[in-house]
């Protein structure tokens, strides 16, 4: 069994992408919403899936009472029919965060999406995020993959090159662009917030 799944039973720890498959983990929506309670005080309105796939985390989060939308740069041909019309309604959208307006919600996931851009586009990403509250981006580190190795296992990413950088580098880069940002070893992800807000 993979090691991070014995550690972390409540993430989901694989995932095959038609480019290849890739072990990656992601976190229940209502795991982002206690982080989100224990910074603000209060429950978050608004959440933005930013590499929404087939749109299952937006479905998830939906169900927790949230207005719930996501974008992703492909269109996957095996969604399910029960999430179809999410892509028709326009909760999805096929777009690059590059391509959109500055996104504006509660709360902003992006489960591994931030390791496909360069480090030179990085600072245009994390620019489309300051209007929103909370930033929650999970992905493979260095140490991830080390601890992986040391466990007989191989953290995969994939056909495409991934930005795989040690926890310290993120949380530079987000502190250069505008972020106040804490590493939540407890479910493996990076919480970002702008430097503006209280």
């Amino acid at each position: 069994m993979h090691y991070y799944y014995q550690k972390y039973p409540y993430l989901n720890y694989s995932y095959r992408d038609t480019d290849g498959p890739w072990t990656m983990f992601s976190i229940p929506p209502k795991m982002l919403v206690t982080e989100f309670v224990n910074k603000f005080g209060q429950k978050p309105k608004t959440f933005f899936d930013c590499g929404a796939a087939i749109g299952v985390i937006v479905m998830m989060a939906q169900k927790l009472g949230m207005d719930a939308r996501g974008i992703d740069i492909k269109n996957y041909p095996y969604k399910s029919s029960n999430l179809e019309e999410l892509f028709t309604s326009g909760k999805i959208q096929i777009k690059s965060i590059l391509d959109c307006e500055p996104i504006v919600a509660d709360i902003v996931f992006c489960n591994g999406t931030l390791t496909y851009f360069s480090e030179t586009e990085l600072p245009n990403v994390l620019a489309k995020f300051r209007n929103s509250k909370m930033i929650c981006a999970i992905h493979n580190t260095t140490e991830d993959i080390a601890a992986a190795a040391a466990n007989g296992d191989i953290l995969t990413t994939c056909n495409k090159t991934r930005l795989i950088k040690p926890q310290n580098w993120w949380i530079n880069t987000f502190t250069k662009n505008g972020f106040n940002v804490k590493y939540a070893e407890h479910i493996r992800c990076f919480c970002a917030v702008p430097s503006h807000s209280k």
